[in-house]
């Protein structure tokens, strides 16, 4: 009953903490969005300088021994440190399962350390979480994220915003897809990075390359910490998000508050957020 009130005395505070918006945030993001500000198309044309020297490599050098250790060397050790290294393959991370919710244990979050086969291959997760920087600028934020495989994960989200200025309501709307790889997966901690797209709506109507990085801590039952941050680049204007978010699980539920910052090109949004969440 307190931590409820608590949660609903947050939510009140920062409702109130700004009673005016900088008006015209949304439209100055979409109209920033919209134009592109290629200044390097000047009309000076950079001339080929096609000298005859042009470097031919011998077979010798394509077939070099020392460059092909190198080489070797570092595509192990990238692939080492984006997915896993020996020692891993050899450890617990490696055979970490889903859970089939967060803290149906209390000595386990996200992941599970069990070679048994009572676990789903799939986890399906839902959220909305609501978005309130003041009176006038609020937004709201839903997506899936689809666990499977034991290590990956699909995000996908649709974020809005509503602005109102001068008796009228101007929108912001954004659709994001992530294909997540949960590169560390212990029973406390996850991290994952993930690749995707966006696209905006609203007479903008670009879609362009998105990459993501986050992670999940599970303090002790019921309590854990998320952070996140995606972005994008849309006509030279950066598009990105981050959150931070306090969790109270309730079994296969969970109710969020937190920060979440929006950058649209020219215009941010600090936004208060309170959400909803369920794993199936």
């Amino acid at each position: 009953m307190y931590k409820k009130l608590l949660i609903f005395m947050v939510f009140l505070a920062m409702f109130s903490f700004e009673g005016v918006s900088q008006e015209k945030k949304l439209e100055n993001a979409k109209q920033s969005l919209k134009s592109n500000n290629s200044t390097n198309n000047s009309g000076t044309k950079t001339s080929k300088t096609s000298t005859s020297s042009t470097t031919v490599l011998d077979d010798d050098d394509d077939l070099n021994p020392f460059a092909r250790i190198i080489f070797g060397i570092a595509a192990y050790t990238f692939y080492g440190v984006m997915f896993e290294t020996p020692w891993e393959f050899n450890g617990r991370m490696h055979s970490a399962e889903f859970s089939n919710y967060p803290y149906k244990e209390s000595n386990y979050g996200n992941f599970i350390y069990t070679n048994s086969t009572n676990y789903n291959i799939v986890r399906l997760d839902v959220y909305n979480h609501f978005l309130i920087e003041n009176k006038q600028l609020y937004g709201n934020d839903i997506g899936v994220d689809f666990k499977f495989f034991k290590r990956f994960a699909l995000d996908v989200n649709y974020t809005t915003f509503l602005e109102k200025v001068n008796n009228r309501t101007d929108t912001f709307n954004m659709f994001s897809a992530l294909l997540k790889y949960h590169r560390i997966r212990t029973q406390r901690f996850n991290a994952w990075f993930g690749v995707g797209f966006r696209s905006i709506f609203n007479n903008v109507n670009e879609t362009r390359f998105l990459l993501g990085i986050g992670g999940e801590l599970f303090l002790a039952k019921p309590i854990s910490v998320f952070a996140s941050h995606k972005w994008a680049t849309i006509n030279q204007q950066s598009v990105r998000n981050s959150k931070l978010l306090l969790k109270y699980h309730l079994k296969n539920y969970r109710i969020t508050f937190g920060y979440e910052h929006y950058k649209l090109a020219v215009s941010e949004i600090k936004a208060f957020s309170l959400g909803f969440e369920a794993s199936f």
